[in-house]
Order: C-alpha cells, then structure tokens, then sequence
C-alpha cells in the first residue's frame, strides 16, 4: 500500500474513526509544489522528462483539489498543464512588457467542477509591487512573484484567497532581510483581499524553515505572526522534510522544510510531504508536494 494512504490510515486511526474518515471527505486538499526547473544537469531519471509521467501517476493518485506549482520554466510549460489535465491554470502571462522571465515562474491549478475562479491576480516581491521588479537588494537577481485567486466552493458555496510564491534562495543576511519583506507584503495584501475574517491559503517555497537553527528563520518570521502553519497545526503531520536535494537530504531532517502552506479562518486536519518514492523514479523532484486537507 502506498505510503500516503498508510499515513492516511494512520492519521484516521489516531482520530476517532468515523468522525475522522468524514471530515477527511469534506476537506479542501490543499497542496505547494516546487517542481523543479528543467536543466541539463539532471540527467537519468532526474530530467524533466522522466520524471514527467512519476508526478502524472502521484497527481493521479493524490488527487489534490488546489495546487501552487513553482519553477516550471517556458520551455516546461505545456508538459507541466498536461500533468492535471482536468484542472485549469492560471499564472502570469508574458507579453510585451512581461518578459518569461519576469513572471516568477509560479502556476495555480485549481478543480474547475469544484471551484469557480471569482477574481485573480498577482504582484510583485518588491518595493514597487505593481511593476515588474526584482525584490529589493536580494542578491538573488530573479523577479519574484506572488499570484493569487479568489475561489468558490460550489459544494460549500463558501469563498477563500489562494496565493502561490516563490522567495529569493540566495543565504546571504540581506537576503533573509528580504525574505522578512516578502512575508511582510504577501500578508498584508492577503489581509486587504479577505479581511480579518476570510479564508486565506498562501503556498510555496519560501526558501527558509522554521527550525531553531536555520539562519534564515527570520524571513518568514511575518507568516507565523500573522497566519497559522498547516505542518505545526494540523491535527495530524508527519512533519518530513519537503527539501531532499534529488536525495542529499534525509526526510527526517525538520530544518530543511523549506516549503510551506499558511493559512488563516480554516481548519488543518491532515498534513503530509509526498515523499514516498514508489512513482517510478527515486525523486519526483529534489522538493517533494506537501498536501493539507482542510476544513474551511
């Protein structure tokens, strides 16, 4: 049996049983991916294109309802929408004054018979949000994005705000400086989309932990002050490592969960990293998914 369902098992087990496997059924599967972008340095079944039908087959069992993807270059594009066929996507589109490059390289997937898109929308990691521009001093020169929808549940006839990002990498201090105002902008324009009482989801890599002893803690510090974490929160998680570096790092390493689902107004029951390698290569990618199912 899979690994996900005997996590699964596991957390309806430690749940009282019935009440669990119910409430599992009427969640939002919320899941952050950070896909990894194609580069001829990943050769075997490390390239794009053996790993393209490994995260079809995890797609297909997982089943998420709303997926934040990061990385998928221009040239990745159309493989990357083939991989949830039945969702649709938005992201930013290049165009005259947007260049591929400029767009953050960041894609929502949603469940269309599910959720009607309401209104969307993206902005910039940077001190001129409305304009492409690279985020403050960061020594990492990539434009940085957060794109966001607001989505109704046709089953629930509830709204909420889904936001996908994707922070600086680079560890020199500016940039954890930099992390810190990214956090710091994605909540308080959170804020103004969904008030103090709406339903708010931000996924992503956030190229930081929480871990006591990451340098880089301080950059999502703006997160944990303003939102709850689904992996500290959920009444159930596994709490593995989402960062594996096409395997350099243990799953049982906490301060390498560099990837994250925040959230405000929901209820996280079950959160888990995606990590079991039975999809017909060892890594799907060096970030494995992470998935909450919530209760909104």
């Amino acid at each position: 049996m899979r690994h996900y369902f005997i996590t699964l098992l596991l957390s309806i087990f430690l749940l009282p049983l019935q009440a669990a496997g119910s409430r599992l059924t009427d969640t939002v599967k919320v899941m952050s991916f950070n896909i990894r972008f194609e580069t001829p340095k990943d050769t075997g079944e490390m390239s794009w294109t053996s790993r393209q039908p490994a995260i079809r087959r995890m797609f297909e069992e997982i089943r998420p309802d709303i997926v934040g993807v990061q990385e998928p270059r221009h040239q990745m594009l159309e493989s990357t929408y083939s991989l949830l066929p039945a969702h649709r996507h938005f992201k930013i589109e290049s165009c005259d004054s947007i260049t591929d490059a400029m767009t953050g390289n960041i894609i929502i997937f949603y469940d269309p018979d599910r959720f009607e898109a309401v209104d969307s929308g993206f902005f910039w990691l940077s001190p001129t949000p409305e304009q492409a521009s690279l985020p403050w001093n960061s020594t990492d020169t990539h434009y940085r994005c957060a794109l966001w929808m607001k989505l109704r549940d046709r089953r629930y006839n509830k709204t909420f705000i889904f936001c996908t990002t994707h922070f600086p990498y680079k560890k020199a201090p500016v940039d954890t400086e930099v992390r810190a105002r990214c956090s710091a902008l994605i909540c308080e324009r959170m804020r103004q989309l969904a008030g103090n009482s709406g339903t708010v989801f931000v996924t992503g890599d956030m190229n930081a932990s929480w871990a006591d002893n990451d340098p880089r803690r301080a950059g999502i510090a703006p997160f944990f002050e303003a939102m709850k974490s689904a992996r500290l929160d959920a009444e159930f998680s596994n709490n593995r490592s989402a960062f594996n570096g096409f395997g350099r790092v243990s799953p049982e390493i906490r301060g390498k969960n560099l990837d994250h689902i925040f959230y405000n107004n929901a209820k996280a029951i079950l959160f888990e990293t995606i990590d079991y390698p039975g999809y017909g290569v060892r890594w799907i990618s060096d970030h494995y998914p992470i998935m909450c199912h919530f209760e909104i």
